[in-house]
């Protein structure tokens, strides 16, 4: 149990660096005006790099602890032993490498100030969490659709939570009619991502979940449950932002900025629970295989 709960943390942390990765540099490329602040720009790049050693550092405690569970390791001798096996004989191993690889160039390019290619780059790492999970496991239509799924919904979500940090950087640093237009060109970013998420997660409750008292009897459901109020929370404090919050910034009222980034704040830390919550349902059995499993 307690394994798999470090299993859990280990993969959302991953989860959550990959994700403001891929944020920052979209932000980066697609909401700042042509003349930005040194600062803004420092800030960004530190950023950025804080998101990579989060998403190296927590990737290698999971493949350590992913390691240890699929050789069944006494102690870390026989972990040592089983790394080059499961880094590349295994698709997890090969798939976390090539998504250390894609990031670092992710972050280097982003240094080097090319933030398109960077999203780019640091995009394809996050949806390659998609042949991780339950989707990828599967075979047959099923499979292919769960597949499809997740990946919208990782994307979606990297592309709206992970852009809040740097998101919040963008209306703190630039000046306040600057700032008005960044949160205009991310409002409508924030609205496809929300429908992204929203039918996705459609999809893969059906073929995962299928009856809704199951969301209330075993580990799996609760935590959905757990992920539906917080991004309840979030889409109720990105509606105040976009209809009260914004206009009046667009008007040059700094209380307006103010309370903008203290509800962006707000949303990063409902955000990062998310993250995490995604980690742990990936480590749990979903009730429509747990029924497979049992009928075998």
């Amino acid at each position: 149990m307690l394994a798999e709960s470090l299993r859990a943390a280990a993969r959302g942390l991953h989860m959550a660096g990959s994700f403001a990765l891929f944020g920052t540099c979209l932000a980066a490329a697609i909401l700042l005006p042509p003349a930005v602040p040194a600062r803004l720009r420092r800030a960004l790049k530190i950023l950025a790099w804080t998101s990579f050693w989060l998403l190296l550092l927590s990737g290698i405690a999971w493949f350590l602890l992913q390691t240890a569970d699929m050789a069944g390791a006494e102690d870390f001798a026989d972990v040592w032993s089983a790394i080059p096996i499961v880094a590349t004989a295994t698709r997890f191993g090969e798939l976390l490498l090539g998504r250390f690889a894609a990031a670092a160039a992710a972050v280097a390019l982003f240094q080097w100030g090319w933030p398109k290619p960077a999203a780019l780059i640091a995009g394809l790492a996050v949806i390659a969490e998609a042949w991780l999970g339950h989707g990828g496991a599967m075979t047959g239509p099923i499979g292919h659709l769960l597949l499809i799924a997740s990946i919208i919904h990782l994307a979606s979500g990297g592309a709206w939570l992970g852009a809040l940090p740097a998101l919040r950087l963008t209306l703190k640093h630039l000046p306040i009619a600057d700032a008005a237009g960044a949160a205009q060109r991310f409002s409508p970013i924030g609205i496809a991502c929300v429908l992204g998420i929203s039918l996705s997660a459609a999809a893969q409750f059906f073929f995962l979940v299928r009856s809704p008292a199951a969301l209330f009897t075993n580990s799996y459901g609760l935590t959905i449950c757990a992920k539906i109020l917080l991004l309840a929370a979030l889409i109720a404090l990105a509606a105040v932002n976009r209809t009260r919050l914004t206009p009046p910034l667009a008007s040059g009222a700094e209380p307006a900025r103010r309370q903008l980034l203290r509800n962006v704040t707000t949303e990063i830390a409902a955000g990062f629970l998310i993250v995490l919550a995604a980690g742990l349902l990936l480590q749990l059995t979903p009730p429509t295989m747990a029924h497979m499993l049992n009928q075998q």
